[in-house]
């Protein structure tokens, strides 16, 4: 009998360190900025699945903020709320994969969900992860974008114009890379681009300031966090959500941050 209750005693630790159930859920009134990449189906033996969430998963995940009632925004929007409504949440996606046209933007219509695209623009594939990645995927097009901003769903901003590590450049490369980028998914909207997203989160207070400059008017960062009525619109906090995890898991990020240690 002890023995029996030691070993489910064991189990339970053993689950309440992978899965935080026991954390204090975060307040509703906070938003939840959730992070996403591609949107597709797992690759054989492939480590960058981690960025890969499953169209079936989505899916899911969307109809569970659909059943709850949540709100949904773009990030320019969410940054521009006099007040933050309960339940508000945006989804961002990194990268811009053609993915998130053929498999993400039919289910965000289902639901009239918005989102936010940081796109690299006039770049064919995910060229900058050829050491992460054994196969290499196609980003969006000039008609794809078109198509999903005319809908009046979605808000393109920038990811920079090739995808580097800002912190690894100097100052003229810096501004290139804030202002071209910034210019060039204008000419493809033809709409202001507010909204950037530091490539592998890499930012500090000199890159910060360039975005004010360049004239963004929100950005968000890798970090994991809630965004608050009073927090700064230029390093917004966001929730990843990953294709590796499981449906609890996400539940457990969007209520209390933390799914695990």
């Amino acid at each position: 009998m002890y023995l029996f209750l030691a070993i489910l005693l064991f189990v339970f630790l053993l689950i309440s360190l992978r899965y935080n159930w026991w954390r204090i859920p975060q307040s509703y009134k906070k938003a939840r900025v959730l992070m996403y990449h591609s949107i597709s189906e797992h690759i054989k033996n492939e480590k960058f699945n981690k960025w890969r969430v499953k169209p079936q998963d989505f899916e899911k995940q969307m109809n569970w903020f659909y059943k709850n009632n949540w709100k949904s925004f773009t990030i320019s929007e969410l940054s521009k709320l006099d007040k933050i409504p309960e339940k508000s949440f945006v989804i961002t996606f990194d990268d811009g994969f053609e993915d998130n046209f053929t498999k993400a933007f039919p289910i965000l219509q289902k639901y009239n969900f918005k989102a936010t695209i940081y796109i690299v623009p006039n770049q064919k594939i995910n060229h900058w992860e050829e050491k992460n990645t054994s196969v290499l995927s196609n980003l969006l097009n000039e008609k794809q974008i078109l198509e999903m901003q005319n809908s009046g769903l979605i808000e393109f901003g920038s990811h920079t114009l090739s995808h580097v590590n800002l912190s690894t450049i100097n100052d003229e490369e810096l501004l290139n890379e804030l202002k071209k980028s910034k210019e060039e998914v204008e000419k493809i909207t033809n709409k202001e681009s507010e909204a950037f997203a530091y490539p592998y989160g890499k930012f500090d207070d000199k890159i910060v300031q360039a975005v004010k400059n360049v004239g963004y008017k929100n950005a968000t960062v890798v970090k994991r966090g809630l965004f608050e009525q009073n927090d700064d619109v230029f390093m917004i906090k966001r929730v990843g959500i990953l294709g590796t995890e499981s449906f609890f898991d996400f539940l457990l990020k969007v209520s209390r941050v933390r799914n695990k240690l």
